[in-house]
């Protein structure tokens, strides 16, 4: 004779009867041991990202009491982060005429000449180092829109800020969040946290105060009235100008829409092309070609339009003694080389 057999009590939602008294009996217990994990898990996270928000703000208090609190890294390149800070701490009053380019214009530019000559022009160095053309056609648009007083324009070119462009449109920065800084608008602070980057500010909190003290002979972090980043020391160094031996068709293109924007909103323009250190030039581009290239791609882009185009490369008088290496022109030399600029051009003077 079979065993006998037993079927399950199945309740009305398809689970045993023992089963489901089981279930009842242990989910209370299982759901409060976990909801209790989760509570002290997210209260742990909250409790460590207070102490780390707290030990950060401790951080930037303490290196601003010493001297060495960075900027805030809206460009995360130094350099041109402490021209914003700069530009907080120094508002431009009503710009006349605005300097635009890479370190080579920042640093290649004695504003000083300009006003001088032209004693009611308000110059306005815009020049930010590391940029590309396209980079600085980002830079142009920004300050013209919050600038709206700037009559003359110069833009400073070399072959080196032809070399890589982007063809999809580049950011320098947050246009928004500067506006805001610029503007004075909440504590210094606050951008800290948007910006929130502890290595680049540890990195740059160990040099910062020498540059800014002018100490450090290749990468001084002064500025004059102006905006302008003079070099002052005695010392020269060389650089790789090799591996900059090609004009980039991306960099020509933003060249063309810069040259546009600027000449289409009625303002007077002027191209003109940076001196650099003939013996080392020469030795990377003995024809000159990638210079020729360039001025050709300039006169290009300003056919038809009132812009002008001034050869500083070929033009301008200054000697070997001028240089800091082979790009960036020394105090004296930027005096000079501004001087004959403003012969030539007549930048700067005011209508």
């Amino acid at each position: 004779m079979p065993s006998p057999t037993f079927a399950p009590y199945w309740t009305d939602f398809g689970a045993p009867y023992v089963m489901r008294k089981l279930l009842i009996l242990r989910w209370p217990a299982l759901t409060g041991r976990r909801f209790g994990s989760w509570t002290h898990y997210i209260a742990g996270s909250v409790a460590t990202a207070l102490l780390a928000g707290a030990f950060y703000f401790l951080a930037i208090v303490t290196l601003d009491s010493i001297g060495r609190l960075p900027p805030p890294a809206f460009t995360n390149s130094l350099c041109a982060d402490e021209k914003l800070a700069f530009f907080r701490d120094n508002p431009p009053l009503a710009p006349t005429a605005l300097i635009l380019g890479s370190s080579a214009a920042w640093r290649g530019i004695a504003s000083e000449e300009i006003a001088r000559r032209y004693p009611a022009a308000r110059p306005l160095n815009g020049s930010f180092c590391g940029l590309q053309v396209d980079e600085t056609a980002f830079v142009a648009d920004y300050l013209l829109r919050r600038y709206p007083s700037v009559q003359h324009v110069l833009l400073l070119l070399s072959q080196f800020d032809m070399g890589t462009c982007s063809a999809t449109g580049t950011r320098v920065f947050d246009g928004t969040q500067v506006d805001d800084f610029l503007a004075g608008n909440g504590p210094a602070w606050t951008y800290y946290f948007t910006y929130f980057d502890p290595v680049s500010l540890v990195r740059n909190a160990s040099f910062v105060k020498a540059a800014r003290e002018n100490t450090l002979p290749f990468y001084p972090l002064v500025f004059t009235p102006y905006g302008d980043g003079p070099q002052t020391t005695d010392m020269s160094r060389t650089l790789d100008v090799h591996r900059f031996d090609v004009i980039d068709p991306a960099c020509v293109s933003s060249l063309r829409g810069l040259v546009r924007a600027i000449t289409a909103s009625g303002r007077q323009l002027i191209v003109a092309s940076l001196p650099l250190l003939p013996s080392e030039i020469e030795g990377s581009d003995l024809t000159g070609a990638i210079h020729d290239h360039m001025v050709q791609e300039i006169e290009s882009a300003i056919s038809g339009t009132n812009a002008i185009f001034w050869d500083g490369e070929r033009s301008a008088q200054v000697d070997a003694s001028d240089f800091v290496d082979p790009v960036h022109l020394r105090w004296t030399g930027a005096r000079r080389f501004t001087s004959q600029l403003v012969e030539a051009t007549g930048f700067g003077a005011v209508k």
